[in-house]
C-alpha cells in the first residue's frame, strides 16, 4: 500500500528537541516507508519552498504562519499558497504563542477560506492549543478545513476532547501523530466516520516505524486502515 505521510517537518529544531531533518533525509525515509507524499512545514518557509522544487510530486508545502505578525503574515501566507504551490496553512499555538481562537487568528482563517486551503492545527498543549479552542474558531469557519494535528497529543483529556469535538463539527479533521492511544483511531472510525483521521508521522520527532505500528494495532478494516493511511489525505495534497 502506497502511503501519504500528513505530518513532517524539515529543518533543525533545538532544545529541548535536537532533532532535524533535510529534504534528501525525508525522501530516503518516504522510500523506506513506501511514503507517496508527505506533507510538509517549517519555521523557516523558504527550507519548505526548495525541497517542493526539488521535490515537486513528492513534498507537498504548508506554510507556516505566525498570527502575531499580522498582515504581513497574511499576505505571505497568500504569496505561497496563490504564487509557490503551497497547499495549506500550518499554525503552531504553543512554539509561537497564541490561543486558538485569539482575534489575531481570524484574518488567517477568513483567507484560507478566501484560497480554499486547509488549516493545520498543533494540539494537545496548555494554555495555547487545546481542542476546545480550534473548536470555538471551527465553529465560526464551518467551511473551512481545520485538521487537529496529533488529535489531542499525550494526554487522554485532550485526546478525548478532540474527539468529541470532532463529533460535533464535521469541518474538524484528525491527524495521529504522538498520540499514543491506538484505541482511539478506531474510536474515531466506530463514531465520527471513516474520512475525517489520517495518518502522520511527525518526523524528525517521531520515526515512522514507531507511528506505523500504532496504525497495524488499531484493529481497523483493511479499507479503513487505506484510508487513515492513503485516501483520507489524497485531498489535502
Amino acid at each position: 500500500m502506497k502511503l501519504i505521510d500528513a505530518h513532517t517537518h524539515l529543518g533543525y529544531w533545538g532544545h529541548p528537541f535536537n532533532v532535524e531533518s533535510n529534504a534528501e533525509g525525508l525522501i530516503a525515509l518516504m522510500d523506506k516507508f513506501n511514503v507517496e507524499k508527505s506533507l510538509c512545514s517549517y519555521l523557516d518557509n523558504k527550507v519548505v519552498e526548495d525541497a517542493v522544487k526539488k521535490y515537486p510530486d513528492r513534498i507537498i508545502g504548508q506554510v507556516w504562519e505566525d498570527p502575531n505578525q499580522g498582515q504581513a503574515a497574511v499576505d505571505d501566507m497568500r504569496h505561497h499558497i496563490k504564487d509557490l504551490g503551497f497547499r495549506g496553512l500550518k499554525l503552531h499555538p504553543l512554539i509561537n504563542g497564541f490561543v486558538a481562537n485569539a482575534p489575531i487568528v481570524y484574518p488567517f482563517m477568513e483567507e484560507a477560506r478566501s484560497l480554499n486551503i486547509p488549516v493545520f492545527f498543533h494540539t494537545g498543549h496548555p494554555p495555547y492549543s487545546l481542542p476546545w479552542a480550534v473548536g470555538e474558531l471551527a465553529r465560526d469557519f464551518p467551511d473551512v478545513r481545520i485538521v487537529m494535528v496529533h488529535m489531542g497529543h499525550g494526554h487522554a483529556v485532550y485526546i478525548q476532547s478532540a474527539v468529541e469535538t470532532a463529533k460535533k463539527l464535521p469541518n474538524i479533521y484528525l491527524e495521529t501523530s504522538g498520540m499514543p492511544m491506538h484505541t482511539k483511531i478506531k474510536e474515531v472510525f466506530d463514531t465520527i466516520g471513516e474520512d475525517r483521521v489520517m495518518y502522520g508521522s511527525d518526523i524528525p520527532f517521531h520515526d515512522p516505524s514507531v507511528e506505523l505500528q500504532r496504525m497495524k494495532v488499531t484493529g481497523i478494516t483493511d479499507a479503513q486502515m487505506q484510508k487513515l493511511l492513503h485516501d483520507n489525505a489524497l485531498s489535502f495534497c
